[in-house]
């Protein structure tokens, strides 16, 4: 390349390939995994027959935080955020006290990340079961897109394995990039004494990350968690929303950190069955700081954000884009229409596709 202009035009057909994905709860949903109030209703019942005596304890502590008295607790229709708050300040009270069961948490937030884990698990396809969706959705990705995930399922990485493309949690070269910034049912803190499991500690490539962070493999199928108790080895980390989630997301500060450096060499946008909750702060707080690197940085004038979920409330909660130039909100499940308007975009063919919902 001899001139300006001709790196230039290498440079802005490089990032035209590149593309980044943010998935939610509804990217999964077709799956057959629940959304959170069934979710929650699922596990509260494993965790009931499995462990009755801690589920017991926790069963109190929920029950009084709702003024429920006597009255049996209807986890599908509790306020799931306000529940994980009032055990995460019940764990902040106990070690204010003296008491601390582990630097992963407290025995009742590990056991509902447990139970929450194994019914995302159990409901989770075997590889052979995955919609086909998912494959092509898995198939059209290229090393380098970057997918940033707040789902704690690990069907993405289900369905890239069933494409047999390869990926990575961390910046592996000629791998997928799977960014999931609520953690995952196969991560863990730390490392166990007595490890059954293939563990991988994930360096995310920053200095600020505090904690040994580990993945198993192995933990994505639901053989490795059957007749596994909530209090051994299987300890997944995954962010609960409400009050801890502030805590648990200084676990990550890299995860959190990198993705406003991504825009300036990612092209179009996808946001996936991410519904972005009036109350959830801090995801609104990740997409304003970011907002000013989703503005066209690249020259290429045509960059374009699409927001895919059926959600009524969606155009509302993502008001804050709407100043932008190109967003374009698909008002649907999403589908193979969805993953074939990426593959249009991918190729520059994508323009006439666009529609607004």
């Amino acid at each position: 390349m001899n001139t300006d202009e001709e790196r230039m035009k290498w440079w802005r057909r490089e990032v035209r390939a590149n593309r980044i994905f943010f998935l939610g709860a509804g990217f999964s949903a077709a799956a057959g995994i629940p959304l959170t109030q069934q979710l929650v209703s699922k596990a509260m019942e494993m965790f009931r027959v499995e462990s009755d005596g801690l589920f017991t304890r926790v069963d109190r502590f929920i029950r009084g935080c709702f003024r429920l008295g006597e009255s049996a607790a209807d986890y599908g229709r509790l306020d799931f955020s306000e529940m994980c708050t009032f055990l995460h300040y019940m764990e902040l009270r106990e070690a204010g006290g003296g008491e601390h069961w582990s630097d992963a948490g407290s025995r009742e937030n590990l056991a509902l990340r447990f139970y929450l884990s194994k019914a995302i698990v159990l409901h989770s396809p075997s590889s052979g079961g995955i919609p086909q969706v998912y494959n092509d959705f898995a198939a059209q990705l290229r090393p380098t897109d970057i997918v940033v995930t707040f789902n704690w399922d690990c069907l993405l990485e289900a369905s890239l394995d069933a494409a047999g493309r390869p990926w990575s949690y961390t910046w592996k070269e000629d791998t997928i990039h799977v960014m999931k910034l609520h953690g995952s049912v196969n991560w863990r803190l730390g490392e166990p004494e007595n490890s059954s499991f293939d563990y991988e500690e994930m360096d995310f490539g920053s200095e600020i990350t505090p904690t040994m962070m580990l993945s198993s493999r192995d933990l994505i199928p639901y053989a490795a968690w059957k007749d596994r108790n909530c209090l051994g080895e299987i300890q997944p980390f995954i962010v609960l929303p409400g009050f801890g989630k502030a805590f648990d997301v200084r676990r990550l500060p890299a995860l959190w950190y990198k993705p406003e450096n991504f825009f300036s060499t990612t092209h179009h946008i996808f946001i996936i069955g991410l519904g972005l909750a009036r109350d959830d702060f801090i995801i609104r707080s990740f997409f304003r700081a970011t907002l000013p690197y989703v503005e066209d940085l690249t020259g290429l004038g045509d960059r374009h954000v699409y927001i895919v979920n059926p959600d009524p409330a969606t155009r509302d909660n993502y008001s804050f884009l709407l100043g932008l130039q190109h967003v374009t909100f698909l008002c649907e499940r999403f589908s193979p229409g969805h993953v074939e308007l990426m593959r249009l975009e991918g190729s520059g063919s994508g323009m006439e596709s666009r529609r607004d919902g």
